[in-house]
């Protein structure tokens, strides 16, 4: 799974829409993002153009908008660390609830 620091995501998403960076211009973002996708090999320099996303930034960026946060059971009782009765959810008004939800496939999705 991708995951994308609060810097690495404003990073990659300037080169997602496949642009070239100049090297003056490259010069002016935090560098610590910067460094992590060149070592991650998500972006590339290429003399006179610049650089560029390649193709494994691009799996990563992909990867990272298109991941399924969904439950598959979202009848089921929420995380232990939630107590419905301290707010006065019972039982009773808990049933039904599958019956109301309404789910939501991301095109392309099985």
């Amino acid at each position: 799974m991708t995951r994308l620091s609060n810097r690495q995501y404003p990073m990659l998403r300037e080169f997602a829409s496949g642009r070239y960076m100049s090297y003056e211009r490259a010069r002016s973002f935090d560098q610590r993002p910067f460094r992590s996708m060149l070592v991650q090999e998500w972006i590339a320099y290429r003399p006179g153009s610049g650089f560029h996303i390649t193709a494994k930034g691009k799996q990563a960026w992909e990867e990272f908008l298109s991941t399924e946060i969904l439950r598959k059971s979202p009848w089921m009782p929420l995380t232990r660390y939630f107590d419905p009765t301290a707010y006065g959810l019972t039982a009773e008004k808990l049933s039904g609830i599958e019956k109301r939800l309404h789910i939501v496939k991301q095109h392309g999705a099985a």
